[in-house]
């Protein structure tokens, strides 16, 4: 019992520490890594992975930049790698620290491996990010990649952490 109510006291102590931190910064990054449906050269599921550094413009309103990682095969069997920087924008309600999201953005589409040649990209992206810590955070999102615009996409579903810098 006595152990309990201890463990309580320091619960309630430590939250106390919290509230005194500093405000929380309004530079963040994110990694996220999962499947990415693809109609490329060939049809199938890749694997996607990203850093995203995101800045808080308003507090519904976020600009973002980074660069993805998209694997995936192509219609005869080789491998193609493409890296893809691009620049957005990430507008929600925040609900607390939840922050349910919806995104444009535009960045290119370079071959790294398996094929030649960069295309323009145009995405839009639906999800959410959950403040566990005033720092970290889990972030989860559906981002829809039109390459060469119109002629080829990929969908990453990717989830990860969030760090507040």
């Amino acid at each position: 019992m006595k152990t309990l109510l201890m463990l309580f006291a320091v619960a309630l102590g430590g939250s106390r520490l919290a509230a005194q931190q500093p405000p929380a910064s309004k530079v963040s990054l994110s990694l996220l890594t999962g499947p990415s449906p693809y109609d490329l050269s060939g049809v199938g599921t890749g694997f996607a992975a990203g850093a995203w550094l995101d800045y808080q413009v308003k507090p519904f309103l976020f600009a973002e930049g980074g660069v993805g990682y998209f694997r995936y095969t192509a219609q005869f069997g080789s491998r193609v790698t493409f890296l893809l920087p691009e620049v957005g924008l990430r507008a929600g309600v925040p609900l607390g620290p939840v922050f349910p999201f919806i995104g444009i953005g535009a960045g290119s589409a370079i071959v790294v491996t398996g094929g030649s040649g960069n295309a323009l990209t145009l995405h839009g992206l639906v999800g959410f990010r959950v403040w566990v810590t005033p720092r970290v955070g889990l972030r989860a999102e559906g981002r829809l990649r039109a390459v060469d615009p119109w002629g080829a996409n990929m969908t990453d579903l990717t989830g990860g952490l969030s760090i507040r810098m």
